[in-house]
């Protein structure tokens, strides 16, 4: 009698995987630790699923779900994973349309989502047994298939059986054995989904222990991952789709409970309901630093979110330009021979740097408001400027009149950039007329901005009550302003300057000689070799400290400035919808981070491109 067939198929595996006896007891707890996480995580969303597809006339259930638009969502999740891992759905290939097999595998999981979403939707599905099996078991399918990845060659192999049936044959006969597992698992589920009762009827687990049927599942799928990387020597991109479907596979359990349980909620708790009604009515409270001419009375929660995102945006706008201008200094400083400025640089970073800047917005205002004069002993400057604990007023432009000055500047950046799109003149007379021309543009705009005049700020006369002044008039810049755009300047300069030295650092020293061969002063070879050079490696780090800064914004709650954050913690406080208002919060700040992104991105695009 030969040797049994199985134990050439183990002791081949053994030496594939190279497994010692420490090995095996290390898997042996790990496939332990699955089976109770599989178990704990499964039995619950299959009790979640029982109970959101069971549907009573007679006894309405608030947490009730269709087994259609449950198979949609979780589905569609799964399919968006699904595609991402395969990256199969990018321009190149939707471009060549005619190349089918190259994005075959995301356009079959498309209709398997659409023919399951069809089945469930039409058919009467049990909700104990077979809306489970449904939605549970075509989230393992989805992640056995990208573990074989051989989707797109069965497809190849059939299509060749349309054209050369001996030459799929022959291919199939080649390569059945990877095939024909996916095969079969696919007509199993197939099978099983379509008839569970009968072959719930020949294995009970699979109709009524499901928590268990399906953690058996699971385990087999982890060992079969850590069969298949072990016995094939796929490419580095194969390998890395493989790694990203274990990732997949292991959050199945995990991912089938947050989205079943967020479901759950949304269907049975009011906090949870993710509609923004809420925000069209009147917002019933009133806030500083208004930066919109409108009935505050009378104003939506809208209105007030849209106010609030406005004076995040000016803080950050601010801050931004003045923690890169004063970085950029304290930066350069920090490389001076002088120990003075070197010193005072070096105490300045590691100061900020390392303090909370909650903290150091706390003191900010609590130094500015305390600091500056009470309104009754305000400070002017010939009457156009005035300074007191309630703000700085200072002269307002136009406004009309200020964008079509800020307009006439951007159309001449826009022309000048046209006329060098083949390079710019850097000789001595290009500077110079490019200089004359750019002074000239300036002057214009500021004669067009003053041409109207300045609304100035008033100072009322008190009344019979001492303390009763009132401003009228002007701009104001609140010192609340002033506290949030002073703490995120400070706090993010003193992290811009490292970014600074560290670049500069970065240069080869011949550089900086080469500059000094040609005779140019300190200023001159920082301005013209040095900056433009590092430029290049300070763009990333500073994309991310801006993007903090707009982040960081958040915290002007503590200095009680109106932003975004404020604003719609009020809101929150006053209708107790937690979860749309941190969503609406959560959206627009990543709406504002990746806008500083892209515009970051572009100038990055821009200044490390190449021209030969």
């Amino acid at each position: 009698m030969g040797p049994d067939n199985s134990d050439n198929v183990f002791m081949g595996f053994i030496r594939k995987t190279k497994l010692n006896s420490l090995s095996i007891i290390s898997y042996i707890i790990l496939f332990y630790l699955l089976w109770g996480y599989s178990n704990l995580f499964l039995d619950l969303s299959i009790s979640m699923i029982i109970e959101m597809s069971l549907d009573n006339p007679f006894f309405p259930n608030p947490s009730y779900v269709s087994a259609g638009s449950l198979v949609f969502i979780i589905g569609g999740i799964s399919l968006v994973s699904f595609i991402l891992i395969l990256g199969e759905m990018n321009l190149k290939n939707l471009r060549n349309y005619r190349d089918w097999e190259n994005y075959f595998s995301s356009l079959l999981g498309i209709l398997a989502l659409i023919f399951f979403w069809f089945y469930s939707s039409t058919g009467d599905l049990s909700p104990r047994t077979e809306v489970p099996f449904l939605i549970i078991g075509g989230v393992m399918l989805t992640g056995f298939i990208l573990i074989k990845n051989d989707i797109k060659f069965i497809a190849i192999t059939f299509s060749e059986a349309f054209k050369n049936r001996s030459r799929a044959m022959e291919i199939f006969k080649q390569n059945w054995k990877d095939l024909l597992p996916t095969i079969l698992v696919i007509l199993s589920f197939l099978a099983i989904l379509l008839n569970l009762s009968l072959f719930s009827s020949f294995i009970p687990m699979i109709g009524y222990e499901q928590k268990t049927f399906f953690s058996i599942m699971y385990i087999i799928l982890i060992g079969s991952y850590l069969f298949i990387m072990s016995s094939d020597a796929d490419s580095p991109i194969i390998a890395a789709k493989k790694s990203s479907s274990l990732i997949f596979i292991i959050s199945i359990p995990l991912f089938l409970y947050l989205v079943l349980r967020i479901l759950f909620l949304i269907k049975t708790d009011s906090s949870w309901d993710i509609s923004l009604d809420f925000m069209d009515f009147v917002a019933g409270f009133s806030i500083t630093n208004w930066p919109n001419q409108v009935d505050i009375n009378n104003a939506s929660r809208w209105e007030f979110h849209i106010a609030g995102v406005i004076n995040g945006v000016r803080a950050v706008v601010v801050s931004i330009f003045l923690c890169t201008l004063i970085g950029v200094i304290i930066g350069v400083m920090r490389l001076s021979n002088h120990k003075l400025s070197s010193g005072f640089a070096t105490t300045y970073v590691e100061i900020f740097r390392n303090m909370p800047l909650a903290l150091l917005l706390f003191s900010l205002g609590t130094i500015i408001g305390s600091s500056l004069p009470e309104k009754v002993e305000q400070v002017n400057i010939d009457e156009l400027v005035w300074l007191s604990n309630q703000g700085i007023y200072i002269p307002a432009p136009d406004f009309n009149r200020l964008i079509m000055g800020l307009l006439l500047i951007a159309a001449f950046k826009i022309f000048t950039s046209y006329l060098d799109r083949n390079g710019v003149d850097d000789s001595i007379e290009g500077v110079r007329k490019r200089g004359m021309m750019w002074a000239a543009i300036i002057g214009i705009s500021a004669s067009v901005i003053v041409q109207a005049g300045f609304d100035t700020t008033l100072l009322s006369k008190p009344s019979d009550s001492p303390g009763s002044w009132k401003y009228e008039g002007g701009f104001k810049i609140s010192i609340e302003f002033i506290a949030l755009v002073a703490g995120l300047t400070i706090y993010t300069s003193a992290i811009v300057a490292e970014i600074v030295r560290g670049s500069i650092q970065s240069l080869p020293r011949g550089q900086v000689e080469a500059a000094i061969s040609l005779s140019l002063n300190p200023i001159q070879r920082l301005r013209l070799v040095i900056l433009p050079q590092a430029l290049r490696s300070m763009i990333p780090s500073l994309n991310n400290q801006y993007m903090n800064v707009w982040k960081n914004s958040s915290l002007a709650l503590i200095v009680s400035y109106n932003d975004l954050f404020y604003i719609n913690v009020v809101i929150l406080n006053k209708v107790g919808k937690a979860v749309p208002t941190f969503f609406l919060i959560l959206i627009s700040y990543q709406i504002g981070s990746l806008i500083t992104s892209a515009l970051m991105n572009m100038y990055n695009r821009r200044v490390t491109s190449v021209k030969i």
